[in-house]
């Protein structure tokens, strides 16, 4: 109940010399539990005691127990164990939540990652994921994709626990079930140990640090600071996702006392629980800009976006085409071609690898993109408005991970092309419209439009890995950024492209993913 997976040994020796010297008052009942309930308040009491409460337990001791800590707070093992240890993957993980806690249950089986059915999904389940985690008991058993929808399998459906399973992976269910979708996946909400609210809140950052032997409040150097250290910040005051990262603060008021700077070279993956367990200068301190102003800032929001590419659709659309230079003009300002395309003369061709995305937005909120229409730059060549400089990334890697290829494409029309059922299109780059992605919606940039391709004309026939990557500076914050990845294994024999093996980044387990070359997920790219 309070959050720990499991118990371990204690020693005794000094809760005795504790009893002695102070007298405990103890319960005047006796408690019998059966094991999975999931507050101690609802198991079964004894009969009353006759004695009064302070002679109770005259030749015992109180009751003590000492548990192991949950994966997300046990501390850091050391170097030389990692080395020799290998860490056991987990089957079960949480994705889409606002804060540690809460998300879409999704489990590994078969080397690929995959969710629940909510059919009978129950607070008895949702309490053994809880209990896994090492999260405690579940406070909310969550259906119809509340906390957004997944990719992949449906790896259960119709589930059922007695309590007292120590995995999810061993509750009963019905495996010839079919016919789920992720609009019925599973999620949960777990009974944390930290403390934090749940409205959204902005401000200047400050922590409390340990300077000249003493803890002092200050701020935080804003040079380098970004969404995903605001992530980390977000996550760790319980205030959900960060929408905004902040470089000058001063028109928040801080605590005037707390305006001196006390860390400084914050650099995080946006996983961390704390920013303390991320890089940072520790002692040595180095901020040109100063606190008080300058310092950095946040605000947070419960809900946030998730853009998943379609690896189905890239695999089925994928072709080489050979074009002529003097129809690529605007894709050469652009920067859509090889440095090479330069010193090449109109009348001749660019071998191109062309294919279509389509990026879903499985999260809770709209994906928009991160500057206002008053600030997109209108690109007079194609005739529209540049929202983000980069948008997306294409790259072509030898196996070895050596770049030989790149391409990029700037979101000039982030628009609604399709959506689910019941769920209306709300943007529309027509007529100089909004630009967003609508959750439930997706936004398909066809194999046929400009600077969606990889000029590969300088390559030679072999195998390679193609790899896109969605939202890539992190200009618009996620729920989650590891699946914004995706790689194929490609093949190119000098007169055909073959593309196979497309996924996205966390949808298979580590051992699969460390058989694929290239990088293993979008953190890896970051700084």
């Amino acid at each position: 109940m309070f959050g720990f997976p499991g118990e371990r040994k204690y020693n005794a020796r000094v809760y005795k010399m504790f009893a002695r010297r102070r007298k405990p008052s103890y319960w005047d009942y006796a408690v019998n539990c059966t094991g999975n309930e999931a507050h101690l308040s609802s198991c079964k009491l004894g009969q009353v005691s006759p004695l009064k409460s302070n002679v109770t337990c005259g030749g015992g001791l109180p009751v003590v127990v000492s548990c192991v800590p949950g994966r997300d707070f046990a501390p850091t093992p050391m170097a030389g164990f990692r080395k020799a240890f290998r860490q056991e993957q987990p089957l079960v993980r949480l994705r889409g939540g606002a804060i540690v806690g809460e998300g879409r249950v999704e489990i590994l089986k078969n080397g690929e990652w995959g969710t629940i059915c909510d059919d009978h999904w129950s607070l008895m389940s949702a309490t053994v994921v809880c209990r896994e985690l090492g999260l405690g008991t579940a406070k909310e058993a969550l259906s119809g994709g509340r906390l957004g929808q997944g990719m992949g399998p449906v790896h259960m459906n119709e589930v059922e626990c007695s309590g007292f399973e120590k995995s999810i992976t061993e509750c009963l269910f019905n495996k010839e079930s079919a016919g789920c979708s992720h609009e019925e996946d599973a999620a949960v909400r777990c009974n944390l140990r930290l403390n934090g609210g749940r409205n959204p809140f902005e401000g200047r950052v400050e922590v409390l640090m340990e300077r000249n032997g003493s803890l002092v409040w200050g701020t935080v150097c804003s040079e380098g600071w970004s969404t995903m250290e605001a992530m980390v910040v977000c996550r760790t005051l319980g205030l959900g996702f960060a929408s905004n990262a902040f470089q000058e603060t001063w028109y928040w008021p801080g605590d005037v006392s707390a305006d001196s700077v006390v860390m400084s070279g914050v650099r995080c993956s946006g996983t961390e629980m704390s920013l303390n367990h991320c890089l940072h200068h520790g002692a040595h301190l180095s901020c040109s800009k100063g606190g008080g102003r300058n310092a950095a800032g946040v605000s947070c929001s419960e809900t946030a976006p998730d853009l998943v590419l379609n690896p189905q659709a890239v695999e089925q659309t994928t072709y080489m085409e050979d074009r002529p230079m003097f129809m690529m003009q605007c894709a050469q300002e652009e920067g859509c071609l090889s440095s090479s395309s330069s010193l090449t003369p109109a009348t001749s061709y660019r071998r191109l690898l062309r294919f279509s995305s389509q990026i879903h937005n499985n999260g809770q909120s709209d994906f928009r993109p991160k500057a206002g229409r008053n600030s997109w730059v209108w690109h007079d060549c194609h005739r529209h408005y540049h929202s983000m400089e980069v948008f997306t990334l294409y790259d072509l890697f030898t196996l070895n991970g050596t770049k030989v290829a790149e391409g990029h494409k700037a979101s000039f029309c982030l628009e609604d092309s399709e959506c689910d059922e019941g769920i209306e299109k709300r943007y529309e780059c027509a007529n100089f419209g909004e630009q967003g992605i609508t959750v439930g919606c997706w936004d398909t940039y066809r194999h046929d439009i400009d600077c969606q391709w990889i000029d590969i004309t300088d390559i030679k026939p072999g195998d390679y890995i193609f790899q896109i990557v969605i939202n890539p500076n992190y200009e618009v914050p996620e729920s989650d950024y590891s699946n914004n990845i995706m790689k194929c294994r490609c093949r190119y024999d000098g007169h055909r492209v073959w593309m196979y093996g497309c996924h996205n980044g966390g949808s298979l387990s580590t051992e699969t993913e460390e058989t694929f070359p290239g990088l293993l997920n979008n953190q890896v790219t970051h700084r």
